[in-house]
């Protein structure tokens, strides 16, 4: 296990204040005050005005749009003229009414956890899930539609730079000292294309796209700023970035698990705005729903539902017991109501929870 207290224990504390005003109401002629989820409904009223609903088969057919539409992007010709399709406006506010909406929006997440299905695409599914978590993280933070779209616009176009590096980045090896100064040019290379052909896109994006390696330290690359030096952008961008490449295989290293991912995280939080990684935590989870864990019984299960107040203990069915064997009937425990058991170390993820 790992120590989240730095980063949880004022969110623990809040959610237990919560739980004392509900546990103990006062008065019966006073009840206590419910707390709405104002944040969000406000964001869904505005981002699904004229937006049809999205549906959970839904959500897999605007996966595929977008990622066509990456594809589509990534591999044009930068030598000529080079411009994006106004129509991806209308997919990231697709994307958007789905996040807005809680169902939905755990399936389209769920969608960036999977294995690539084809792995020698991994830089099209790549940026596609990295600017899905992006989004989700700017909800969470509380942006309105402009800002979501001007995120959505600059995570979609972030690595746009490394096209040019592809003979790189595809060697199944680790990359040597001179093959990673290279491509740590792609950031102001991406920027600079984009400046030249593509007018309409504002300032912010550009910066974004530029500084989205940056690191709140001063560790990052390309011009090494610090702190409130990087836009918020390019440090939701640089969480998400990381985030995702880390939970998937690439040539030279196998994945992480969600777990593995978020503890490196955590360990380097000084180059990452923990602000952001709060809310990676509270919105995509550290034991996502389908990954399958083990438990400190030596038991199998498989996340079914995620506990926002006790990330640590979420909902989980037992699929095997503590020999591998099978269980004939699943059975169902949620770890916020059971203090001796925990989650001991992730599995593999599941496309079915």
């Amino acid at each position: 296990m790992f120590n989240l207290s730095d980063i949880l224990k004022k969110n623990k504390e809040e959610k237990a204040k919560e739980a004392r005003m509900v546990n103990d109401p006062g008065p019966k002629e006073i009840p206590p005050p419910k707390k709405e989820p104002i944040q969000e409904v406000n964001i869904a009223s505005v981002l699904n005005k004229d937006v049809p609903e999205e549906k959970i088969e839904d959500s897999h057919i605007l996966y595929e749009e977008v990622l066509a539409k990456i594809k589509q992007i990534y591999s044009a010709d930068l030598g000529k003229s080079f411009s994006i399709d106004p129509g991806i406006e209308s997919l990231l506010e697709r994307i958007n009414a789905i996040l807005a909406r809680n169902r939905v929006r755990k399936e389209l997440l769920r969608q960036c956890l999977y294995d690539y299905p084809i792995p020698e695409d991994y830089l099209f599914y790549h940026v596609l899930n990295s600017s899905i978590i992006s989004l989700d993280l700017g909800m969470g933070l509380g942006y309105d539609k402009p800002q979501l779209i001007e995120l959505g616009n600059a995570s979609l176009l972030h690595d746009i730079g490394i096209t040019k590096y592809m003979d790189i980045i595809n060697m199944p090896k680790k990359l040597s000292a001179e093959e990673f100064k290279i491509i740590k040019e792609h950031p102001a290379v991406g920027s600079d294309i984009l400046s030249n052909y593509c007018k309409g896109l504002g300032q912010k994006v550009l910066e974004t796209v530029r500084q989205e390696h940056e690191r709140c330290d001063g560790s990052g690359y390309p011009s090494g700023l610090k702190g409130n030096e990087i836009n918020e952008y390019a440090q939701i961008l640089a969480v998400a970035d990381v985030y995702e490449a880390m939970i998937h295989d690439r040539p030279y290293r196998k994945k992480n698990t969600p777990l593995q991912a978020i503890n490196v995280i955590l360990n380097n939080k000084g180059e990452f705005n923990s602000r952001i990684i709060k809310v990676l935590i509270e919105r995509v989870g550290i034991f996502p729903v389908g990954i399958k864990v083990s438990l400190n019984t030596k038991e199998i299960g498989v996340v079914i539902e995620e506990n926002e107040a006790l990330p640590l203990r979420p909902v989980v069915n037992i699929i095997q017991d503590a020999f591998g064997k099978p269980l004939k009937e699943v059975k169902k425990i949620d770890l916020a109501g059971n203090p001796v058991l925990y989650i001991e170390d992730c599995l593999e993820y599941l496309k079915e929870g």
